[in-house]
């Protein structure tokens, strides 16, 4: 929703639901409001209110406009509506800050690895999840070392590859910390909720992962066998005669890079352990993202007499470009 009517976020039914009363009984209060501009009571637009659908009559309340009706009924009832819209607003506040939380660690969770059976996440994402910056979270980690439970390396955090690295248990230690010892209120609050919130969307993410996982683990031992376990640009293959050999499982087109792809049968080739490191030393290494051009030119420069394999994968990049049929 655009940023003008994002104070606007109460459905009638959800409110009707709060107020005790069917959506209908509202929408005779919301006509009383609308049928005598000169009384105290009205409900201003893009004030108390948003059209959701003008044609329908049907609206999203601000917090303003929800207080607005409330204030009537409680004025015009024997029942205590103010107490119930004031607890009714504070959860729904809470929900919203922790929708928030939410999203926030999705768009920021791309690091996200496992290291000694635990899940790590960078520096720069745990940075932009608590909306903090280098130095308040360093500050934070040097509080938490000089009190009686400092964090542990290796499980609470780790630097790989010269990276700062924090396990989700060192996480919620710092977002613990800074939920103590920040001093703007909002932000204390923000990182309070960020373990209740993070517990249930890594959980999330992390359940998501291993389910790709396995179908990752699955499709890739599927190839294996429709390749005979034999690399498909050397043609050598394990058997009594080559028990050294270790045949695996390329990505044509890498799977952090391009992973809608990571569980497609088409998007897997096999090779020997050598010509598969050989190919990503080629491409600059392990990290760099793949495509199918570049493992056929890999294959033409290296593999020069191999043209079933350079036409093979031509034929896959076509297969992988091609958009999905649109259902009818």
């Amino acid at each position: 929703m655009a940023k003008k009517t994002s104070g606007f976020n109460i459905r009638e039914p959800e409110l009707a639901k709060v107020l005790g009363i069917t959506h209908p009984e509202l929408d005779k209060i919301i006509q009383f409001f609308d049928s005598n501009p000169n009384d105290q009571w009205e409900l201003l637009e893009n004030q108390h209110f948003i059209y959701l659908n003008r044609s329908l009559n049907e609206r999203l309340f601000s917090e303003q406009g929800a207080y607005a009706i409330a204030k009537y009924m409680d004025e015009n009832s024997p029942k205590d509506i103010w107490k119930v819209i004031k607890e009714f607003i504070t959860r729904h506040k809470e929900k919203l800050h922790n929708s928030f939380i939410n999203r926030k660690i999705q768009d920021n969770c791309t690091s996200l690895t496992v290291r000694n059976s635990r899940h790590f996440l960078s520096k720069k994402d745990v940075v932009s999840i608590f909306c903090t910056n280098s130095t308040r979270l360093n500050k934070a980690f040097e509080e938490i070392q000089k009190s009686s439970k400092p964090m542990i390396i290796h499980e609470d955090f780790d630097d790989i590859d010269g990276v700062r690295y924090y396990s989700l248990l060192g996480f919620y230690k710092l977002s613990q910390n800074l939920a103590k010892s920040l001093t703007i209120k909002d932000r204390r609050a923000w990182c309070e909720a960020i373990e209740v919130v993070g517990k249930k969307t890594f959980k999330l993410i992390i359940d998501k992962q291993a389910a790709q996982q396995q179908r990752i683990e699955s499709a890739m031992n599927k190839a294996k066998r429709r390749d005979g376990s034999k690399c498909q640009v050397t043609g050598i293959k394990r058997d009594k005669f080559n028990r050294t050999v270790n045949i695996v499982v390329h990505h044509i087109y890498s799977k952090d890079n391009y992973p809608h792809l990571a569980d497609c049968q088409d998007n897997l080739i096999t090779l020997t352990q050598e010509v598969h490191t050989e190919f990503h030393t080629w491409n600059g290494g392990f990290q760099k993202p793949c495509t199918a051009d570049s493992f056929v030119e890999f294959v033409s420069e290296l593999y020069p007499d191999n043209y079933e394999v350079t036409l093979r994968l031509k034929n896959i990049k076509q297969i992988l470009n091609t958009p999905l049929p649109k259902i009818k």
